[in-house]
């Protein structure tokens, strides 16, 4: 038996975001273990969490209570929550009951995901100089 506190998921930063990577095999041990992890993820100053279901063969219906879970502290919190994850998958089968794939934004691949949060992650770029111009065209009063 594994210890219900063992990451079992794989984390990758990208930006001011995480992209949670879950193994292919979602069972009821996994999920507690889950469930830990993407909490205490959710601790860290992230602004955007993305859970990635790609290599999920096989998922528990008790991962439907963990998204749940981490739907409602990622709102609580101001944190954006989304998915990667296909219709036909295994994990999509098992949250469809709660409704979140439907309501959370959802990525057909890991690759679409990264890049929006590289986006989200990137400076905005200037629109001129950093010392505005003054209005109207005429003089400028000069303190003396």
């Amino acid at each position: 038996m594994k210890q219900p506190t063992q990451i079992v998921a794989k984390v990758d930063y990208i930006g001011r975001g995480a992209v949670v990577t879950v193994p292919q095999s979602i069972e009821p041990w996994h999920t507690r273990c889950l469930r830990e992890q993407l909490l205490w993820l959710l601790n860290e100053r992230i602004e955007h969490l993305v859970i990635d279901f790609t290599p999920t063969l096989s998922c528990s219906s008790e991962m439907r209570e963990v998204l749940e879970r981490v739907h409602t502290r990622t709102q609580a919190r101001g944190i954006g929550l989304s998915l990667v994850l296909s219709a036909e998958s295994p994990a999509a089968k098992a949250l469809e009951q709660t409704g979140l794939p439907r309501l959370l934004r959802t990525y057909a691949d890991r690759a679409e995901a990264e890049g929006r949060l590289q986006e989200s992650a990137a400076p905005p770029e200037s629109a001129g100089s950093a010392v505005p111009t003054p209005r109207g065209g005429g003089p400028v009063a000069r303190a003396s």
